[in-house]
C-alpha cells in the first residue's frame, strides 16, 4: 500500500504516439472507416517528426514516414535499426521520402497478418521499436548468454548528452549522461538523478542504479572520449540482469522504458518548474490580497461639544 501512494500521481510517457495512433487508428476501426487523403506531419520528442501519408489515387494505402533527427543515420549503419525495421516490420518496409529516415506501408483493407490491432499498435510505435534497437541487441544478447560478443554502443542524443549500451553475458550496462542548457534545469536534473539512485535500493527486484558526477565517470565509459561530457548534470548508470528480462513482457517493458527514460526526465524537469511557477503564482497572489486588505484608514477631524453646547472641531493628529 505504501508503494501504491508513493506512485500515486505519477505521469509516464506511453511510447506510442497518440497523434499517428489516431490518423491510422481512424481508417482501420473506424465506423465507417475513412478512405480519404491526408497528409499529416507530426513533431515528437529529440527533433524526430513522422509523416502520416494517404494519397488520392490509392485511399486504402497508408503509409507512415519517421526522421529520428541526428541519430537517424547511425540507426541506418551500425546501430541495428535495420534489424527491426526487417524483424518487426517484415513485408511493411517503405522507401522513405527526402528527409526521412525509415518508412512502413500496408493496406488498410488487409493488414498484415490479418489483426489490425497488432498493425496498429507496431505503426504507433515505430519510434520506440527504432529507438529500442540498440537496447533489444544488447538484451537478446544478454538473455541467450553471448552479450560479450556484441560492441559497446553509443547514442549520441544531442551535444553533451549520449547513451551508452554496455552488453555483457551476465548482465547489461546502461549509462546517461544528462544534460540541459539552462542553470535551474540542471539543478533539478541532478537532484531527479540523485534520488533515482537513492531510492532504487529501496524497491525489490530493480535494476541496481547509481549516480556519478560528471568529474567522475563510471567505469563503463572511463575509458572512452568523454571530454564533451565534463560540464553535464551527471552519469545515471542501470544494470539489467536476466532476471529482468526473463520473459516477453519484462523484456518489452524494459526496452521501452529504458530507451524512453531521458524523455522522461526532461518531461518530469519541465513538469516541475511548471508546478513550482504555479506556487510561486499562487503565493504571490496571496501576499497581494493581504497588502490590499492592510490600507491605513486617514484620520479625519472630529467634531466636538463644550458643556455650553458650542462645537468646535479637533484637527487630526499630526
Amino acid at each position: 500500500m505504501a508503494s501504491a501512494k508513493r506512485a500515486e500521481g505519477l505521469v509516464f510517457l506511453t511510447p506510442q504516439n497518440m497523434i499517428v495512433e489516431e490518423a491510422v487508428g481512424t481508417r482501420l476501426f473506424g465506423d465507417p472507416p475513412k478512405r480519404e487523403p491526408c497528409d499529416i506531419t507530426v513533431g515528437d520528442f529529440d527533433d524526430c517528426k513522422f509523416k502520416v501519408q494517404v494519397l488520392p489515387d490509392t485511399l486504402n494505402i497508408i503509409t507512415v514516414h519517421i526522421s529520428l533527427g541526428p541519430i537517424g543515420a547511425r540507426l541506418q549503419a551500425d546501430l541495428y535499426g535495420q534489424e527491426v525495421m526487417a524483424s518487426v516490420y517484415a513485408g511493411m518496409e517503405a522507401e522513405p521520402e527526402g528527409g526521412y529516415d525509415f518508412a512502413v506501408s500496408f493496406d488498410l483493407d488487409n493488414p498484415p497478418g490479418g489483426d489490425p490491432d497488432a498493425v496498429l499498435a507496431k505503426v504507433s510505435n515505430l519510434r520506440r521499436y527504432l529507438l529500442g534497437a540498440p537496447f533489444t541487441k544488447a538484451f537478446t544478447g544478454l538473455k541467450e548468454g553471448n552479450g560479450s560478443g556484441l560492441p559497446l554502443m553509443t547514442i549520441d542524443w544531442r551535444a553533451g548528452e549520449a547513451i551508452w549500451v554496455k552488453p555483457a553475458d551476465q548482465r547489461c550496462t546502461v549509462v546517461y549522461a544528462v544534460n540541459f542548457p539552462e542553470e535551474t534545469d540542471r539543478a533539478i536534473a541532478r537532484v531527479m538523478l540523485q534520488q533515482f539512485a537513492k531510492e532504487s535500493s529501496k524497491i525489490n527486484g530493480a535494476p541496481p542504479c547509481s549516480y556519478s558526477e560528471a568529474d567522475k565517470p563510471p567505469l563503463e565509459v572511463r575509458d572512452l572520449e568523454t571530454d564533451q561530457y565534463n560540464e553535464c548534470c551527471g552519469y545515471l548508470t542501470f544494470v539489467v540482469f536476466p532476471a529482468h528480462i526473463s520473459t516477453d513482457e519484462k523484456f518489452d517493458k524494459a526496452v521501452a522504458l529504458l530507451s524512453g527514460f531521458r524523455n522522461y526526465l526532461h518531461y518530469h524537469i519541465k513538469a516541475s518548474k511548471t508546478y513550482l511557477h504555479m506556487r510561486m503564482r499562487k503565493k504571490v497572489n496571496a501576499w497581494l490580497q493581504v497588502l490590499n486588505r492592510s490600507v491605513h484608514e486617514q484620520d479625519t477631524p472630529t467634531e466636538k461639544k463644550t458643556s455650553s453646547g458650542k462645537t468646535f472641531k479637533r484637527a487630526a493628529a499630526s
